[in-house]
């Protein structure tokens, strides 16, 4: 991915000097969409928020992805964080469908199956964290969902494993009262397909992954804590493609991503950070995301 260059104040001058940057990737929006490559349904669209990454249309049988052009090299270990702000609208046919996931792949070309494929499946040397809102049980493809309609898990290689599965704000029904099968009103607060702006935030420290999400400002959700995984040895380099798949089936919804940030640190994560990453977390933060430029 082609990093970007920050206007630097005198007082911060140093910091974005330093050799190695933290933040490899920042999109506020995405009118411009350099350094992605979208695949499949994948593409923009403007909205009450300006120009946002649509990766499924609310219709029926899409299957989306985006992902960083060129590899990411990672932190060590495979050390990574990321932030983005997601809204899922426009619910229709048999319950609002499928939902997202954020991957780091090996290869650039991973567009998966549609509907409860959620545009993963078939994806190898890959790790993805799902954001699911529909209820999958029974559909096979070794998707044990736990009966849930509105939960966060991350899957592997391209398989839907469920792990570390977690119902957000604790409801696993979230759908058309009179859809098929019946869930829980998806309007409500704590249903990923209500509507709102959801925040995700999102790190990796080289052995356990942590993922937390929140509903407009709501509190955050902890979805996911000190989930022990090896994400090099699953991705077998230091490098990885970075993105989002989703996809729609019999049920849909526009998926959109309104914005981006990926380091390869743990620092948008809020991750304890040694001194001399702590020193540059704070540059960032006096830099703010909002004044960068294509360099």
């Amino acid at each position: 991915m082609r990093r970007h260059a920050r206007y630097c104040s005198l007082a911060i001058m140093a910091l974005c000097a330093a050799p190695a940057q933290a933040l490899v990737v920042s999109y506020n929006d995405f009118s411009d969409t350099t350094g992605l490559t979208l695949v499949g349904s994948a593409g923009t669209a403007v909205t009450g928020d300006g120009t946002i990454l649509r990766l499924t249309r609310a219709t029926f049988g899409q299957s989306g992805a985006a992902y960083s052009t060129t590899a990411v090299t990672l932190g060590t270990n495979a050390t990574f964080s990321t932030t983005f702000r997601f809204r899922f609208t426009g619910a229709g046919g048999i319950n609002p469908a499928d939902g997202i996931t954020f991957v780091l792949a090996a290869s650039p070309n991973g567009l998966g199956g549609a509907g409860v494929g959620m545009g993963y499946t078939g994806v190898g040397n890959s790790v993805a964290i799902e954001f699911d809102t529909y209820n999958n049980a029974g559909f096979g493809l070794g998707n044990n969902d736990g009966n849930s309609s509105n939960h966060v898990s991350v899957d592997t290689n391209g398989i839907l494993q469920n792990l570390a599965l977690h119902n957000v704000y604790g409801n696993a029904s979230c759908g058309f009262p009179g859809g098929s099968p019946p869930q829980n009103n998806h309007l409500v607060p704590g249903c990923m397909s209500n509507g709102n702006i959801w925040t995700v935030v999102m790190g990796y420290d080289g052995t356990s992954l942590d993922v937390s999400l929140r509903d407009g400002n709501s509190p955050f959700d902890v979805a996911i804590a000190n989930f022990a995984i090896d994400i090099g040895s699953l991705l077998g380099a230091n490098t990885a493609y970075v993105g989002f798949t989703s996809a729609t089936g019999s049920g849909y919804l526009n998926h959109d991503i309104l914005n981006w940030q990926f380091a390869n640190t743990t620092e948008l994560a809020g991750i304890p950070l040694p001194g001399t990453l702590a020193l540059a977390a704070i540059g960032l933060a006096a830099i703010g995301f909002g004044r960068v430029r294509r360099g």
